[in-house]
């Protein structure tokens, strides 16, 4: 990654420099429709009613998440994400993390032509929540279970029903209720680590410059990082803080995460000669 301020070029061969693609690493979880978050085109509360008969399909795939190039992580998910992809950061008001999963807006490079997640790497529970959703309440106390009708994920009988005879949520409806209870307490302790990165100066503004193999260079902008000096610089009542709510892990695995751009590099030239 680039030293703080500054940028950094990442080649995957040599070749004449060609056009040039500047991409923004977006600023929050946001989809095309701004009443909705990245991926979700509906939301809709599980129902007895509505969704008796209703069954889970077993495989989705990951088609819905083939177009973004950026998705939201949680801090609990850093060490085992850092592993790889290139971890981010978009500063107060939006506070949140990022994982990089592509060079290009419109490019996933973890999604292939099937749908299926590159194996061996870790998949966000960000995507691994999917179709489904916490919705908060106007007063936030109070959060409903909610499904994307929209996601295809939805199918007539099958073994995997949302609710049985009894109208009583099935294991499934049970687990999701489960995985997104933890997503969103984990977001919320994520959302107060970047926030204290903001309020303490430590964020800066960032960008790599990546050439593929075809000689286009790409620059990838509008992200933040931690700067090293500052956060070494930290009081050590801060440090200690830090510990106890086990925010350290965290920083360092944001800055094991910076060898992962080269990874990116190799991915893009990969996938653009196979297109």
């Amino acid at each position: 990654m680039p030293p703080k301020g500054g940028s950094k070029s990442q080649s995957a061969s040599s070749g004449a420099a060609t056009a040039t693609a500047e991409m923004q690493v977006p600023p929050a979880s946001s989809g095309p429709d701004p009443r909705f978050p990245l991926f979700y085109r509906s939301l809709t509360p599980i129902d007895a009613a509505r969704h008796a008969g209703k069954s889970l399909k077993r495989r989705l795939g990951f088609d819905f998440a083939r177009t973004s190039h950026a998705v939201l992580l949680n801090g609990s998910e850093f060490e085992a994400a850092a592993r790889d992809y290139p971890i981010v950061f978009t500063p107060s008001p939006a506070a949140a993390a990022l994982s990089v999963v592509g060079v290009r807006r419109d490019r996933n490079l973890f999604v292939d032509a099937d749908g299926d997640w590159q194996p061996g790497t870790y998949i966000p529970a960000y995507i691994r929540r999917y179709p489904f959703i916490f919705h908060e309440s106007a007063d936030k106390q109070q959060y409903t279970l909610c499904i994307d009708e929209t996601s295809g994920a939805l199918e007539d009988g099958n073994d995997r029903p949302l609710f049985g005879r009894d109208s009583k949520p099935t294991p499934i409806v049970q687990e999701a209720l489960k995985f997104c209870a933890a997503f969103q307490r984990d977001y919320t302790n994520t959302h107060e680590f970047v926030e204290q990165l903001s309020e303490r100066g430590l964020l800066i503004p960032n960008q790599a410059e990546i050439t593929l193999n075809s000689g286009e260079k790409l620059a990838v902008t509008g992200f933040h990082i931690i700067d090293r000096d500052r956060f070494a610089g930290l009081p050590d009542s801060a440090f200690l803080e830090w510990r106890r709510k086990g925010w350290l892990p965290w920083v360092f695995a944001h800055f094991i995460s910076h060898g992962n751009w080269s990874a990116l590099v190799d991915l893009a030239g990969a996938a653009a000669k196979a297109a």
